[in-house]
Protein backbone atom coordinates (compact mmCIF):
# COMPACT_ATOMS: atom_id res chain seq x y z
CA UNK A 1 0.00 0.00 0.00
CA UNK A 2 3.18 2.26 1.08
CA UNK A 3 4.14 1.72 -2.75
CA UNK A 4 1.11 2.29 -4.23
CA UNK A 5 0.58 5.53 -2.37
CA UNK A 6 4.07 6.61 -3.36
CA UNK A 7 3.60 6.23 -6.82
CA UNK A 8 0.38 8.35 -6.96
CA UNK A 9 2.60 11.24 -5.23
CA UNK A 10 4.85 11.16 -7.89
CA UNK A 11 2.49 11.10 -10.43
CA UNK A 12 0.82 13.56 -9.25
CA UNK A 13 4.06 15.44 -9.04
CA UNK A 14 5.31 14.71 -12.32
CA UNK A 15 1.67 15.66 -14.23
CA UNK A 16 2.36 18.59 -12.57
CA UNK A 17 5.78 19.52 -13.65
CA UNK A 18 5.08 18.65 -17.43
CA UNK A 19 1.52 21.25 -17.73
CA UNK A 20 3.96 23.93 -15.99
CA UNK A 21 6.44 22.64 -19.16
CA UNK A 22 3.50 22.72 -21.99
CA UNK A 23 2.30 26.14 -20.28
CA UNK A 24 6.02 27.66 -20.79
CA UNK A 25 6.44 25.63 -23.86
CA UNK A 26 2.87 26.96 -25.62
CA UNK A 27 3.90 30.90 -23.95
CA UNK A 28 7.06 30.46 -25.95
CA UNK A 29 6.13 29.19 -29.42
CA UNK A 30 3.09 32.51 -29.44
CA UNK A 31 6.21 34.92 -28.38
CA UNK A 32 8.17 33.48 -31.30
CA UNK A 33 5.11 33.64 -33.71
CA UNK A 34 4.61 36.87 -32.80
CA UNK A 35 8.35 38.07 -33.04
CA UNK A 36 8.49 36.52 -36.26
CA UNK A 37 5.15 38.69 -37.28
CA UNK A 38 6.91 41.61 -35.92
CA UNK A 39 9.72 40.77 -38.16
CA UNK A 40 7.86 40.24 -41.38
CA UNK A 41 9.04 36.70 -41.42
CA UNK A 42 5.78 34.88 -42.77
CA UNK A 43 7.69 31.01 -42.76
CA UNK A 44 8.78 31.47 -39.39
CA UNK A 45 5.55 32.37 -38.04
CA UNK A 46 3.21 30.17 -40.33
CA UNK A 47 5.17 27.09 -38.74
CA UNK A 48 3.05 27.52 -35.48
CA UNK A 49 -0.30 28.06 -37.57
CA UNK A 50 -2.40 25.01 -38.64
CA UNK A 51 -3.31 25.41 -42.12
CA UNK A 52 -7.11 25.16 -41.13
CA UNK A 53 -6.75 28.18 -38.42
CA UNK A 54 -10.05 30.00 -37.86
CA UNK A 55 -9.47 33.82 -37.09
CA UNK A 56 -11.87 36.51 -35.58
CA UNK A 57 -10.23 40.18 -36.84
CA UNK A 58 -10.17 42.89 -34.05
CA UNK A 59 -12.22 45.15 -37.04
CA UNK A 60 -15.18 42.80 -36.88
CA UNK A 61 -17.15 40.84 -39.04
CA UNK A 62 -17.42 36.85 -39.71
CA UNK A 63 -15.13 33.76 -38.61
CA UNK A 64 -12.61 33.59 -41.29
CA UNK A 65 -9.91 30.73 -41.66
CA UNK A 66 -6.82 31.88 -42.12
CA UNK A 67 -3.40 29.39 -41.93
CA UNK A 68 -2.81 28.41 -45.59
CA UNK A 69 -0.39 28.71 -48.06
CA UNK A 70 -2.96 31.40 -50.10
CA UNK A 71 -3.09 33.52 -46.84
CA UNK A 72 0.86 33.38 -45.82
CA UNK A 73 1.29 34.75 -49.52
CA UNK A 74 -1.10 37.67 -49.28
CA UNK A 75 0.34 38.49 -45.83
CA UNK A 76 3.89 38.02 -46.67
CA UNK A 77 3.27 40.47 -49.91
CA UNK A 78 1.87 42.94 -47.73
CA UNK A 79 5.08 43.06 -45.75
CA UNK A 80 7.19 42.97 -48.45
CA UNK A 81 4.52 46.55 -49.88
CA UNK A 82 5.96 47.94 -46.38
CA UNK A 83 3.62 46.49 -43.98
CA UNK A 84 5.54 46.97 -40.54
CA UNK A 85 4.37 45.77 -37.15
CA UNK A 86 5.86 46.97 -33.53
CA UNK A 87 4.01 45.41 -31.49
CA UNK A 88 4.39 43.93 -27.69
CA UNK A 89 2.69 41.60 -25.79
CA UNK A 90 1.27 42.31 -21.91
CA UNK A 91 0.26 40.18 -19.32
CA UNK A 92 0.62 36.91 -21.45
CA UNK A 93 -0.88 34.11 -19.62
CA UNK A 94 -1.52 30.02 -20.98
CA UNK A 95 -3.65 27.52 -19.26
CA UNK A 96 -3.18 23.81 -20.45
CA UNK A 97 -5.91 21.14 -20.62
CA UNK A 98 -3.88 17.99 -22.22
CA UNK A 99 -2.70 18.85 -25.58
CA UNK A 100 -5.27 22.01 -25.71
CA UNK A 101 -4.14 25.69 -24.18
CA UNK A 102 -5.90 28.75 -24.42
CA UNK A 103 -3.36 31.63 -24.33
CA UNK A 104 -4.53 35.32 -23.19
CA UNK A 105 -2.66 38.53 -23.75
CA UNK A 106 -2.60 42.24 -24.14
CA UNK A 107 -1.01 43.08 -27.59
CA UNK A 108 -0.26 47.06 -27.82
CA UNK A 109 2.12 49.02 -30.19
CA UNK A 110 1.94 50.47 -33.84
CA UNK A 111 1.07 49.13 -36.75
CA UNK A 112 2.23 51.34 -40.22
CA UNK A 113 0.25 50.64 -44.03
CA UNK A 114 2.63 50.32 -46.78
CA UNK A 115 1.42 53.81 -47.43
CA UNK A 116 3.15 55.24 -44.21
CA UNK A 117 0.40 55.80 -41.86
CA UNK A 118 0.42 54.57 -39.00
CA UNK A 119 -1.79 53.96 -35.81
CA UNK A 120 -1.46 52.61 -32.42
CA UNK A 121 -3.25 49.74 -31.23
CA UNK A 122 -4.96 48.11 -28.04
CA UNK A 123 -6.25 44.40 -28.59
CA UNK A 124 -7.00 41.59 -26.26
CA UNK A 125 -6.60 38.50 -27.65
CA UNK A 126 -7.23 35.17 -27.33
CA UNK A 127 -5.65 31.92 -28.96
CA UNK A 128 -6.40 28.64 -28.95
CA UNK A 129 -3.36 26.11 -29.58
CA UNK A 130 -3.55 22.34 -30.33
CA UNK A 131 -0.32 19.94 -29.30
CA UNK A 132 0.40 18.39 -32.99
CA UNK A 133 3.19 16.15 -33.27
CA UNK A 134 5.16 17.51 -30.17
CA UNK A 135 4.35 21.22 -31.70
CA UNK A 136 1.63 23.60 -30.44
CA UNK A 137 0.11 24.88 -33.58
CA UNK A 138 -2.53 27.61 -33.26
CA UNK A 139 -5.96 26.77 -34.25
CA UNK A 140 -8.05 29.74 -33.21
CA UNK A 141 -7.46 33.46 -32.83
CA UNK A 142 -9.65 36.30 -31.35
CA UNK A 143 -8.98 39.64 -31.36
CA UNK A 144 -11.00 43.05 -30.16
CA UNK A 145 -10.04 46.30 -29.27
CA UNK A 146 -9.76 46.97 -25.86
CA UNK A 147 -11.43 50.13 -24.64
CA UNK A 148 -9.29 51.52 -22.07
CA UNK A 149 -11.17 53.12 -19.26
Amino acid sequence: MKAFTTLLVVGMFLTTVALADDAEDVKMAELDLLAAENAGDMDRMYRHIDPGRTLFLPSGGLLTVAGGEQDKRRRQASFEAGLKFDLQVRHLDAEVYGNTAVLTYYRVGTITRPDGLSRTIHFRVTVIRVKQAGQWKEVHRHGSNLTLP
